[in-house]
C-alpha cells in the first residue's frame, strides 16, 4: 500500500465541489460523478499519478499494466460528501471494464473488489505500510510485533482488496524472486550492485520503472 499525501487539490474538482446546486454533496453520488467531466477526471489523473510514483494505491501494480480508475477510497454511495472531496480520491489499477468477471486467471482486487465496502487501513493513513510485510512466495501478511487489534485491521483490509489473490503473489513472487537472483549474480561486484539498486528504485518522470516497491525493498534491503 501507498502513503498518499494529498497536495493541492485540482482545479475543477474544486469548482464542482463548491456547485452551488448541491455543495458538492449529490443526491445521486454515482450519477453525479459519472456527469464529471472528463477533463476534470484527467486534472485528477495528473495530480494523483506522480504522488503514488505511478503505482496502484493499493497492490503496488504498474497504473499502466491493466490501465487504471479513480478510487474513492471512502465509498462515494455511504459517503456523498466525499464524492468530489480530493482527499478521498486515488488511483487504483485495472481500467473500468477490463476486467468485468472475477476469475481463477483474472482476479479482480483493489478498487474493483466486491468487498470494498470498509477499509480497516487506508492509504491515507499515517505509516499505512508498516502494518504489512511481503513473504517471499509473493503473500502480503500482518507485520512482525503488531498487537492483535491491528493484526485483525491488516487481514480484513487485505481480505477486503483482495490483495493475495493469486495473480498478485504470482506477480510479487516473479519479481522478488528475479530481483533476489540478479543480486546474488552481482554480489562480488559492488559497483554492478549498487547500479542495479539504483536502477530497481530510480524515479523516471516521478514515476518508479518497477512495481510492488515494498516488497523489494523489504527484501533487497538487506544487501543494499
Amino acid at each position: 500500500m501507498i502513503e498518499l499525501i494529498h497536495t493541492n487539490p485540482p482545479r475543477l474538482l474544486e469548482k464542482r465541489k463548491s456547485n452551488p446546486a448541491d455543495n458538492g454533496i449529490p443526491k445521486d453520488s454515482w450519477k453525479a460523478w459519472n456527469n464529471f467531466s472528463t477533463k476534470g477526471k484527467i486534472e485528477i489523473h495528473n495530480s494523483l499519478i506522480p504522488l503514488q510514483k505511478g503505482l496502484c494505491i493499493y497492490c503496488e501494480e504498474k497504473l499502466d499494466k491493466y490501465g487504471f480508475h479513480i478510487e474513492h477510497i471512502l465509498s462515494k454511495s455511504n459517503n456523498k460528501s466525499l464524492t468530489f472531496e480530493y482527499l478521498n480520491l486515488s488511483l487504483s489499477c485495472i481500467e473500468t471494464g477490463i476486467i468485468s468477471n472475477e476469475t481463477t486467471t483474472n482476479p479482480i482486487s483493489c478498487g474493483h473488489a466486491k468487498k470494498k465496502k470498509n477499509l480497516p487501513i487506508k492509504p491515507t493513513d499515517i505509516g499505512c505500510n508498516t502494518f504489512f510485510q511481503y513473504k517471499m512466495n509473493g503473500e502480503i501478511t500482518p507485520a512482525n510485533g503488531l498487537s492483535t487489534h491491528d493484526i485483525s485491521k491488516v487481514e480484513h483490509t487485505i481480505d477486503v482488496l483482495n490483495l493475495n489473490c493469486l495473480r498478485l503473489k504470482r506477480d510479487r513472487r516473479e519479481i522478488i524472486n528475479e530481483g533476489l537472483n540478479i543480486i546474488l549474480d552481482l554480489i562480488d561486484d559492488n559497483n554492478a550492485l549498487q547500479n542495479f539498486f539504483n536502477l530497481e528504485f530510480q524515479l523516471v518522470n516521478n514515476k518508479y520503472l518497477f512495481p510492488f516497491i515494498s516488497a523489494r525493498n523489504e527484501h533487497y534491503k538487506l544487501f543494499r
